[in-house]
């Protein structure tokens, strides 16, 4: 695999860990402790995961590569504190900061249904 491939890989495998995460009774519990504004920051964030698996996944390597390399010690970066975070569930805030940052970088690379 060249760059681009190991960076979308590897991304793509930190998204569909952090999806798995935000579904663990453990997630929900945090979470449903947290207040209103909390859980529905969670909500979006989790939202705006699904997309971006969706996006990267359809999206062809080929038309996002230079992008990927232009943006890939933001997601180098992103992808190792949000697989950080994710070792300590119980911290929601820092899970939903951390996977919001990698979001922003993924929207300049790819886009969402969303507009995100």
């Amino acid at each position: 695999m060249s760059g681009p491939a190991i960076i979308r890989e590897n991304t793509l495998t930190t998204l569909r860990g952090t999806r798995r995460d935000m579904s663990r009774a453990k997630w929900l519990r945090a979470v449903g402790k947290k207040p209103p504004e909390v859980r529905r920051e969670a909500a979006l964030i989790r939202m705006d995961i699904e997309q971006a698996l969706l996006a990267l996944g359809n999206e062809k390597l080929a038309s996002i590569s230079e992008k990927l390399k232009e943006n890939e010690t933001s997601l180098v970066e992103g992808r190792a504190e949000l697989i950080l975070a994710r070792k300590k569930l119980e911290r929601v805030e820092k899970v939903l900061g951390s996977a919001s940052k990698i979001l922003e970088v993924l929207a300049k690379i790819v886009t969402f249904p969303s507009g995100l």
